[in-house]
């Protein structure tokens, strides 16, 4: 089986990519790759789901099983996806997400600038939280 991904999404710092949204269908993304000085990393894997309710369950399941939320609910700018953050039992990060927007392949990217990150990750307090961008597994 073959998976043909597109870049929905990137952040670019000058000529230099720092972050890069795919996705295989049309979804806005399926995976999200960050620069990082570890090579061969995953930032996450991203599920959508069909309604924001379905969201705040996903946060009481994951509650219920202790199982540690990095970020969220919150809302991003990037993909426009409000969202939870968490880690699997094996350390990787995983995303769950509603409100995005249908991806077209035949759109180009969306580009965000470094500048912008704050607002673009954090959408509500236009902050950057660095430790969000520093764990990779």
């Amino acid at each position: 089986m073959e998976f043909e991904f597109s870049i929905s999404e990137k952040v670019v710092d000058g000529d230099l990519q720092l972050a890069s949204f795919l996705t295989c269908g049309m979804k806005t993304h399926d995976l999200a790759l960050i620069r990082h000085v570890e090579k061969g990393k995953l930032y996450h894997a991203s599920f959508l789901l069909g309604f924001w309710e379905e969201v705040l369950r996903a946060a009481n399941i994951i509650g219920k099983h202790k199982i540690s939320i990095d970020i969220g609910p919150t809302r991003h700018g990037i993909t426009r996806g409000r969202t939870i953050y968490f880690f699997d039992p094996s350390g990787n990060r995983s995303e769950v997400f509603h409100g995005s927007y249908d991806w077209y392949p035949d759109h180009e990217p969306i580009t965000w600038t470094a500048d912008e990150l704050g607002g673009a990750i954090f959408y509500h307090d236009q902050k950057l939280n660095e430790r969000f961008l520093s764990v990779v597994t």
